[in-house]
């Protein structure tokens, strides 16, 4: 039997958890670093062996982080055995299309880890994550699993449910997507020291494969370009061409920084009355085109927008001198100071409340979205109506509490994109019965399909 190895540091003769048998820690140090995290399944991993066992048709344990939900889940893989290539034995082929939501696929995309670059070890075995193959342009949802998991610091843009599995041995690389969403998946070939290897087969997950997945998504996409890694170059010239490829990506370059994103001016009180003015219009929100070289795209995104999977970049603009200097609400903007709210529940002195830069001398600011697709001036609004009247106000009762884990439930149950949504229908309701203009139309920012007109 081969010595256990601590999740944290890769030790050996780590001692094992004693409630879930299902990872292990050469110290207290290592196991209070994996501690926050290793609860959120210990007990439920622990229970499901005990009461749900293994069920009687062929399956593999799993973990799967929805995007329904920031709690992590336990699910029993269905696989089957298939023949190998030119071999009398059999394999694994897992199927797993209906766990990454609905619609069900047409491709999944697979990520094989064969090394935890957090902590600086190499596996024995690969750890291998389930997605949507095209999960950024099918309207998927932000995964709030992967982000509540990962403290809301997500670096890249996850969409729908990931489903973490085990597999014995290092595959090569990644497997190629299916097309065929019926179809199990089958991983080709495993690699160990350069040499390739017959084929292994799925083992159950553990509570070590979810350690590694989730340091896995904290660090992926942080040098990656959104949507680069599943970007192609289409050649109008021989494939061979050299210069047709770098001349496509010095277009391409061109375009992206001469193009303007839609983003939206939300007025502060002294704007409105100078508008109203020269308008005779009362208007707080209106769509602006910001340009790729404007000083916004260097602002940090708001903490509430980083949770729901939505980051936002507000930029203040300076003072109107049309203003009237007698007007002592004239700086005053309420859904800039609300979209600002504090959230960290780590942060209890201020939680709950706007930094005081955003409670006073606010002025007038732009707001867009850091991914730099359009935002309209209905999805803006809807999302300062929300934080104001619906977001502040659920607040209320946790900031009453001193506890850590009050302020982050709260902040799980309201901060996501199921809660947006259903408050815009509401608001959609409301708006176009009060004044008489229709928000039928108007679509969430969650879950937007690329290339679709507002």
């Amino acid at each position: 039997m081969e010595p256990v190895k601590c999740a944290i540091c890769d030790k050996i003769n780590a001692q094992i958890c004693a409630v879930c048998t299902s990872s292990a820690y050469c110290s207290k140090a290592c196991q209070a670093i994996d501690w926050p995290l290793h609860k959120t399944l210990c007990k439920k991993l622990s229970k499901l062996l005990e009461s749900s066992p293994r069920p009687q048709t062929p399956a593999k344990l799993g973990i799967l982080l929805s995007a329904d939900s920031p709690e992590p889940r336990l699910v029993w893989v269905p696989y089957r055995q298939a023949p190998k290539p030119n071999l009398s034995n059999t394999h694994d082929e897992v199927i797993i299309h209906h766990l990454l939501d609905d619609p069900i696929p047409q491709s999944v995309g697979s990520f094989n880890i064969a090394r935890n670059k957090v902590r600086g070890y190499t596996l024995d075995h690969t750890v291998v994550l389930y997605a949507r193959d095209n999960w950024l342009n099918d309207g998927s949802k932000p995964n709030q699993a992967a982000l509540a998991l990962t403290n809301w610091e997500l670096p890249y843009d996850w969409r729908g449910n990931i489903l973490v599995m085990s597999y014995k041995g290092l595959v090569s690389k990644n497997i190629p997507s299916q097309t065929d969403s019926t179809a199990p998946i089958v991983l080709s070939a495993t690699q160990v020291g350069g040499e390739t290897e017959p084929y292994q087969d799925f083992q159950d997950v553990s509570l070590v494969d979810f350690r590694t997945a989730v340091d896995y998504l904290s660090l992926y996409g942080m040098a990656v370009k959104p949507r680069d890694e599943r970007s192609h170059i289409t050649h109008t010239a021989k494939d061979d061409d050299p210069v047709s490829e770098q001349q496509e990506l010095t277009d391409e370059a061109e375009n992206q920084k001469s193009r303007k994103v839609k983003g939206v001016l939300i007025r502060c009180e002294g704007d409105i009355g100078v508008n109203k003015k020269q308008t005779g219009r009362w208007e707080r929100y209106s769509e602006v085109e910001v340009p790729k070289y404007h000083a916004i795209w260097d602002s940090q995104p708001t903490g509430a927008s980083k949770i729901m999977g939505l980051p936002l970049l507000v930029h203040k603009q300076p003072p109107n001198p049309a203003w009237n200097p007698n007007d002592h609400t004239r700086f005053d903007n309420q859904p800039a100071t609300f979209l600002n709210l504090t959230v960290d529940p780590k942060n209890s002195d201020l939680w709950g409340f706007a930094p005081p830069e955003w409670q006073s001398e606010v002025g007038s600011v732009i707001l867009v979205r850091k991914d730099q697709k359009d935002l309209s001036r209905e999805q803006a609004w809807t999302l300062a109506e929300f934080m104001q009247f619906e977001v502040s106000d659920s607040f209320e009762d946790a900031m009453e509490s001193d506890e850590e884990g009050q302020r982050r439930a709260a902040v799980l149950k309201m901060l996501n994109w199921k809660k947006f949504d259903d408050f815009l229908e509401k608001f959609k309701v409301e708006m176009t019965s009060s004044n008489g203009r229709c928000w039928d139309s108007v679509k969430s920012p969650f879950g937007m399909m690329e290339g679709c007109e507002e």
